[in-house]
């Protein structure tokens, strides 16, 4: 479901008027001390994720923003967790479809699709806050602010996985399938991405054999033609807006409707979420003659180059970049934009 404000002449836009005195993330001398303020769209300015991004670039700094918030977040579903999520849905399809290759559903060619709110689009800043627990709430808002001022921190700018929300928001994609896998693919201008999804009845790992992966581990059932994923085991890490723990968990559902391939996912994370999240998606097919048709494989360092300050740290492991160098990670650092984050203030 979306929600629209609309800001076209004649309509009225109920957005909450910010006096020129207010205390807002721009102007307050400590932004920790305003938390009972950051879910209200007021104190950001009513500005969306992607133009609190793009604020200092763009010469606006604390400049009022469009006020637009197009999607609901919390999800639909009235499932606690994922687990649960995904057996009503198997047993709804009867333990789902066996499929040969000549039934699977043609989702042949490349894909392209929107972001939703997860990649910073057309959504205010104060209503991922609203969603977040006060701690990854707190994460969040530090972020803003940063990011607001021109301290940004992508991962992939640092030759550091980009991480699993983005290998779902991330086009174009390929959807490689067989009747007991399928793979999910794509390429960006740091690195390519790849999930493995089992889809032969078999369950999660079990024991030691779990363990936090950079994209999970996925298991999947066929219900008709739709093809139903669960992924757990993800590894915590930093996406395009928001930050999870090592708890997160999801649930996809991608269906091929005409010339589209329709998709959502459902994120569960008892840490960093008040409740599930879910968000959706559209893909088009990109013309066979189409530049994008064609996949690149990128690394990090075709982009960024190979770092001169490669060495290896007292415990053995190669790191980049001398210590005391501003740009040095320490590898053990789960949060390296936390750090960077809270230096820069």
């Amino acid at each position: 479901m979306r929600k629209t404000i609309w800001l076209f002449s004649g309509a009225i836009a109920l957005l909450p008027f910010v006096p020129a005195t207010a205390q807002t993330v721009f102007t307050s001398a400590n932004y920790r001390n305003d938390s009972a303020h950051w879910s209200d769209p007021a104190y950001y300015g009513n500005n969306t994720v992607r133009e609190v991004r793009d604020m200092q670039e763009q010469n606006r700094f604390g400049e009022a923003g469009s006020g637009v918030d197009l999607f609901e977040l919390p999800s639909p579903y009235n499932f606690s967790s994922s687990d649960e999520h995904y057996a009503a849905w198997r047993a709804a399809a009867n333990g789902g479809t066996t499929h040969t290759l000549e039934t699977l559903p043609d989702w042949t060619g490349r894909w392209s699709g929107n972001e939703s709110w997860i990649g910073g689009d057309d959504v205010q800043v104060s209503s991922i806050a609203a969603v977040l627990t006060p701690q990854y709430r707190e994460y969040f808002v530090q972020q803003a602010k940063a990011e607001a001022e021109g301290r940004h921190f992508w991962p992939a700018s640092f030759c550091l996985p980009r991480g699993y929300l983005e290998a779902i928001v991330s086009t174009p994609k390929e959807f490689i399938l067989q009747p007991q896998r399928a793979w999910i693919i794509g390429d960006t201008y740091t690195e390519s991405l790849v999930r493995w999804i089992y889809a032969d009845g078999a369950e999660h790992m079990a024991g030691d054999l779990r363990f936090p992966r950079w994209h999970g581990e996925s298991i999947a059932f066929w219900g008709g033609q739709a093809l139903i994923v669960h992924t757990d085991q993800i590894r915590s890490w930093k996406g395009p807006v928001i930050e999870w723990s090592d708890q997160l968990s999801t649930v996809e559902r991608y269906e091929r409707v005409g010339d589209l391939i329709e998709g959502e996912i459902t994120l569960y994370d008892p840490v960093a979420f008040l409740t599930p999240l879910h968000a959706t998606f559209t893909y088009e097919r990109i013309a066979d003659d189409a530049p994008a048709a064609r996949a690149i494989y990128n690394t990090c360092t075709d982009t960024n180059g190979p770092s001169s300050n490669v060495f290896i740290n007292e415990e053995g492991l190669l790191d980049e970049r001398v210590p005391g160098d501003p740009l040095h990670w320490d590898v053990r650092d789960a949060r390296p934009w936390g750090t960077y984050y809270s230096k820069g203030e």
